[in-house]
């Protein structure tokens, strides 16, 4: 222990005494800085709980990007294109996409007695990655598209089902209004709760071939390729670098496609998503604030309470400096129990919410049912770092207190 520590654990252990105004002053200071870190982690690990869930689902039922027609969206069922394009294997050589997926799209009716439901159908083939539909599946279970004829198993949303009372094993009549009606009977094999309601509404995943039929297309036709990315890669890095490759390496006989990113597709969601952003940066700026200056009045406080102590220091040789020092180290200790207090708290419930739910949320208004929270320790302690910084630099304005004290007239009045 050096002499600015041991020094300073003698004011704080006086400060902490009882009946001392600085005794109350630290606790106050300690509560508000672990309150501002609670707040602080609590509400990042919420809004990347949110923005995970949001990538997940939306990336679930769409693909991180899509290759789509000129002036289309992917669920277009008017304009395909061919799937033999020359640029999907560079695509697939790079290291963050995992999966290209054929997908045709379809629109057209659902009955069942006097009901009808216009819905997309969405038509997939035996290479589709069903894991997004999987995590999410309520009842039955995941068709199977391998067989040499196209298969009448469709998985519908639970949103669809209590509309129109259908249950895993129901028979689904289908109408598809184009040039002519066409008609096919389906038969309903899973059920599945994305809570996505947007597309929940209206989803149902079918066989490609069904699709492509009603629509008039060839069996290489479709309405888009879905590009899967690896989970942890940046959406829009990746979309930048391959929009260029896309773009530098279609020839002429491929046909003319653009890429999509499904931030674009949702663009509502994720500039809700970057709201919420916008909100945490207040928050982390206010408890910031609040933390410091209330850390300031502690400081303050204890320096009026041992001004006879500074004169001494300084009278047995010591700079401003040097004493600024010492009491720098009283409030790093206030700050770092603070510190450990708010860590251990926000860590505990957003363990208790991450387990258990126990914050319930309405799946139309916020996409999931339950908070959601996603925990970056190495976030959470580059956020410890930040705030201490920035403490440790509101308390410098305390130096000024100290440089104009006066050994001569403190000690003449001790």
């Amino acid at each position: 222990m050096n002499v600015y520590q041991f020094i300073a654990s003698g004011i704080r252990n006086k400060a902490e005494g009882d009946g001392k105004i600085s005794s109350m002053s630290t606790r106050i200071g300690l509560v508000s800085v672990a309150v501002s870190i609670f707040v602080i982690i609590v509400a990042l690990c919420v809004v990347r709980g949110f923005r995970s869930e949001i990538r997940f689902k939306t990336s679930g039922y769409m693909g991180d990007l899509a290759l789509v027609v000129p002036g289309q969206t992917p669920m277009n069922d008017a304009f395909p294109f061919t799937d033999s394009i020359s640029v999907l294997d560079g695509m697939l050589s790079k290291s963050y996409v995992k999966h290209i997926q054929r997908v045709a799209y379809s629109s057209g009716l659902v009955r069942e007695g006097d009901e009808l439901l216009g819905s997309y159908f969405k038509g997939v083939d035996s290479l589709y990655d069903f894991s997004f539909f999987a995590s999410c599946l309520d009842a039955g279970e995941l068709p199977d598209y391998g067989s040499t004829l196209p298969s009448n198993e469709i998985l519908i949303s639970r949103r669809i089902a209590d509309k129109m009372g259908y249950e895993v094993g129901s028979s689904v009549p289908a109408f598809f209004i184009k040039e002519k009606v066409n008609f096919r009977t389906f038969k309903v094999c899973g059920i599945y709760d994305a809570q996505l309601e947007e597309l929940d509404n209206s989803m149902i995943v079918a066989d490609i071939r069904h699709c492509q039929a009603v629509n008039g297309w060839e069996p290489d036709e479709v309405s888009t390729m879905e590009v899967v990315l690896d989970k942890r890669a940046n959406i829009d890095l990746c979309y930048s670098e391959l929009e260029e490759y896309v773009f530098s390496n279609l020839t002429d006989d491929d046909p003319s496609v653009f890429l999509l990113s499904v931030k674009r597709i949702f663009s509502n969601l994720f500039d809700w998503l970057n709201l919420l952003d916008y909100n945490v940066v207040t928050i982390l700026i206010l408890m910031m604030a609040v933390a410091g200056f209330n850390m300031i009045s502690t400081l303050l406080i204890i320096l009026f309470e041992n001004i006879s102590s500074i004169g001494l220091l300084k009278a047995l040789g010591m700079t401003s400096a040097s004493v600024t020092k010492v009491f720098r180290n009283v409030a790093l200790n206030i700050v770092g129990k603070g510190l450990l207090w708010g860590n251990i708290a926000a860590l505990a419930v957003c363990l208790l919410q991450k387990w258990f739910h126990i914050i319930k949320l309405d799946p139309v208004s916020y996409f999931v049912s339950y908070v959601p929270i996603e925990i970056d320790i190495w976030l959470i302690l580059l956020i410890d770092a930040i705030s201490v910084a920035v403490i440790m630099l509101i308390l410098m304005l305390t130096s000024a207190f100290i440089s104009k004290v006066d050994p001569a007239k403190t000690l003449r009045m001790e």
